[in-house]
C-alpha cells in the first residue's frame, strides 16, 4: 500500500482545474480519471507505507504543523505517463510556481517522515516540479497532445489558495484504477 501527502484546492481553484479537464476532454477525448481526486499540489509522489493507521497518526500531527499557502499556476506542462495501472497515455498538469514556502514544507514532510518512518524513497523526490494535474489516464498520448496545443495558449498565470491538507490512499501499488481515493482532509 502506498500513500501522498497533498495541498488540497480551495473552491476557485477546485472549479478551475475541473473546468479544465473537462476542457481537455473535449479537446482530446483524455477522459476523466483525475476526478477520482480533489485537486491538488503533492508535496511528495506515492511511498510505501507501513499501515494506514500509523500514516493517518503522522498525518494528524503533519496538518497541525502547517499553514495556508498561495500557489501560482505558471504554465501547461506534458508528458507521456504510465502511472493509471502502467497503461501508455499522458499527463497534462499546471506547473505552480517554485516557491520558498513550498519547498520548506516539502522539506520539512520529507524530514518527517524519515524521522517517523525511516527512508519514504519516492519518484522525483531529487527533483520534483510542483503542478496540479488536470488530466491523465488510459487515452493516448496524442490525445493529450491534440488538447495541449489548444490550451497552452489558453492558460494564464493565476494564483490561488491552498488550505487543506489530503491524505491519499493507494490500496495497489500498481495504482491502477479504482484502488486508490482522497482518504482524508485536514485545514491548516
Amino acid at each position: 500500500m502506498k500513500a501522498t501527502i497533498v495541498l488540497i484546492a480551495d473552491l476557485e481553484a477546485e472549479n478551475y482545474g475541473r473546468k479544465l479537464m473537462l476542457r481537455a476532454h473535449r479537446l482530446g477525448e483524455t477522459g476523466f480519471e483525475m476526478a477520482r481526486l480533489p485537486q491538488h499540489i503533492s508535496l511528495k509522489q506515492p511511498f510505501t507505507i507501513p499501515n494506514l493507521e500509523d500514516m493517518e497518526a503522522f498525518f494528524d500531527a503533519f496538518a497541525k504543523e502547517l499553514h495556508p499557502v498561495t500557489a501560482t499556476f505558471e504554465q501547461l506542462d506534458i508528458h507521456p505517463s504510465n502511472v493509471i495501472g502502467g497503461i501508455p497515455s499522458g499527463c497534462m498538469s499546471i506547473r505552480v510556481k517554485k516557491s520558498e514556502e513550498l519547498e520548506r514544507m516539502q522539506q520539512l514532510l520529507f524530514r518527517k517522515l524519515e524521522n517517523r518512518f525511516g527512508p519514504c524513497p519516492a519518484a522525483y523526490d531529487n527533483d520534483y516540479i510542483f503542478h496540479m494535474t488536470i488530466a491523465i489516464g488510459k487515452a493516448p498520448f496524442e490525445n493529450y497532445q491534440k488538447a495541449y496545443e489548444q490550451m497552452a495558449k489558453e492558460l494564464k498565470k493565476q494564483s490561488y489558495r491552498f488550505s487543506r491538507l489530503g491524505l491519499l490512499y493507494y490500496d495497489d501499488d500498481n495504482i491502477l484504477p479504482g484502488t486508490y481515493f482522497c482518504y482524508k482532509i485536514l485545514p491548516l
